[in-house]
């Protein structure tokens, strides 16, 4: 996608050295491990450069964006080199645990933190469903696009969260309450198809979601390759009210391994539908 508008932060350590901001608009790269091409890439970059030099020399340098990437050319050498990156604005970054939205406008997370960025291709009032384990009377906080909720624990685990308004291209910071292991997030209006673990090789739960503001009905049905076997392969629904789910279980028999399954949904025009990899 275009480049997007990121958020305020500083890197990482990068494989090549580190990259350590000066001040708010100035960047030195400074390189400890020269890579063998001599073209260091900073990931995550959504700022654009103004003019990128080495520090001892003064001297201009080859650079280029690949999407959020900067890729900067070295000159050839064997010494350490610092590289002075200066911004056209403070710097923006996107955290490498952004993720964009797919296809039907749904992100599938599996945060690995307390804090997990989105990105939207369009604007879009969205829904959050979190799943995982909580303590049922603890309130927990939520926070997306500048908006905050406070819900007890029960309730994050048993209704969408919402609406959030996600603008377009911007990086938003979801939190993430401890004991989350999953994460959905729709536009408001879908009705959400998900395939989640039920803890034995080849034991799932088919979930529909509905993420809209009006009762929702319809069918599922797991499409499975040739040869494989499901003990209960269609549902149907009726009655399904705004922010809940409804789910059935399922054993699939099929070739031992982790293979993606996704079900396929039924429920009017906003109808979605998230893959999941599942153990057999």
């Amino acid at each position: 996608m275009a480049l997007i508008q990121g958020i305020p932060g500083e890197f990482g350590p990068q494989p090549w050295g580190e990259a350590i901001l000066r001040n708010y608009e100035l960047l030195l790269l400074r390189i400890t491990r020269r890579p063998a091409d001599h073209e260091v890439r900073l990931p995550g970059l959504a700022t654009t450069p103004l003019h990128v030099v080495e520090d001892r020399t003064g001297k201009a340098l080859t650079w280029r964006l690949d999407g959020d990437d900067l890729l900067v050319r070295l000159p050839d050498s064997t010494e350490p080199a610092v590289v002075r990156v200066a911004l056209q604005g403070k710097l923006r970054i996107v955290p490498p645990d952004t993720v964009t939205a797919n296809a039907d406008g749904v992100w599938d997370l599996t945060p690995t933190g307390a804090t997990a960025h989105l990105v939207a291709r369009r604007a879009a009032d969205v829904a959050v469903r979190f799943v995982g384990q909580l303590e049922a009377d603890v309130e927990q906080h939520v926070r997306l696009a500048g908006q905050s909720y406070v819900v007890p624990g029960r309730e994050l685990l048993r209704t969408t969260i919402g609406p959030f308004l996600i603008p377009a291209g911007h990086v938003v910071p979801l939190t993430v309450p401890p004991g989350v292991r999953r994460v959905l997030v729709a536009p408001v209006g879908t009705v959400l198809a998900s395939i989640h673990s039920a803890g034995s090789p080849g034991e799932v739960v088919v979930r529909v979601t509905n993420f809209g503001r009006t009762v929702a009905q319809g069918e599922v049905v797991l499409p499975l390759p040739a040869g494989w076997s499901a003990s209960v392969r269609e549902w149907s629904f009726e009655e399904l009210e705004p922010g809940g789910s409804t789910g059935w279980t399922t054993t699939v028999t099929g070739p031992p391994g982790e293979h993606e399954l996704q079900a396929r949904l039924d429920a009017g025009r906003r109808s979605a539908s998230s893959p999941a990899s599942v153990q057999l």
